[in-house]
């Protein structure tokens, strides 16, 4: 259907003196479209001097796949684009794997991040400022409580993962002193926002 000729015209156009990994550090910033990740993978096949046969043996693909991504058959699935990242030395990190997803579930990704700053921001560090202004033990204390039942562990457990010893999480968790501020960042860093809202709102509505 397609002649070996198109296949190649849309291979051939690489850009020069440009490697296939800061070609992807320069587009992520504005996202990667169809075309460009077929330009990633051929930047990187020319890169390693790979046949077709053994680039579809490395990034997990048939070479009648890959003729089709480079003639915009199809885009290159996300599984591929993950290999073409690590085969090119690129740290596969949470927003590298973001760049390898299509863009509607981008979308829905950066929507859920939206939301869970928004719940971050209102309910977990509002929260936070009414501890602070002198919520009843019972509330700091089932707080405290709930949070090692999420985690899974005892209120040892808990102690060393907020970086406390059990006697300072005695005395947080019975209202005795306000909860530091690293102690805080600890608590957010360790647990997210659908982990803690659940446990916020059932204490505030039975306060």
């Amino acid at each position: 259907m397609f002649g070996v000729n198109a296949e190649l015209a849309a291979a051939k156009e690489l850009p020069r003196n440009l490697t296939s990994r800061s070609r992807f550090f320069s587009l992520v910033p504005n996202g990667l479209s169809n075309s460009e990740w077929t330009e990633l993978m051929d930047m990187l096949r020319v890169e390693r001097g790979w046949s077709d046969t053994k680039l579809g043996k490395e990034i997990g693909i048939s070479i009648s796949m890959i003729r089709q991504c480079r003639i915009q058959m199809r885009p290159l699935p996300p599984a591929a684009k993950v290999r073409i990242l690590s085969a090119m030395g690129v740290e596969v990190t949470r927003s590298s794997l973001i760049a390898a997803l299509p863009s509607a579930v981008k979308e829905a990704v950066a929507a859920a991040d939206l939301q869970s700053s928004f719940v971050r921001r209102t309910l977990i560090y509002g929260f936070f400022d009414r501890l602070d202004a002198g919520e009843s033990a019972d509330v700091v204390g089932g707080f405290f409580d709930g949070l090692a039942a999420i985690a899974g562990v005892d209120q040892q457990g808990l102690a060393e993962r907020l970086g406390l010893t059990l006697d300072e999480l005695t005395s947080l968790r019975q209202g005795l002193r306000p909860i530091p501020f690293l102690v805080k960042v600890a608590i957010t860093e360790s647990f997210t926002a659908h982990d803690m809202g659940p446990l916020i709102i059932s204490l505030l509505t039975s306060a």
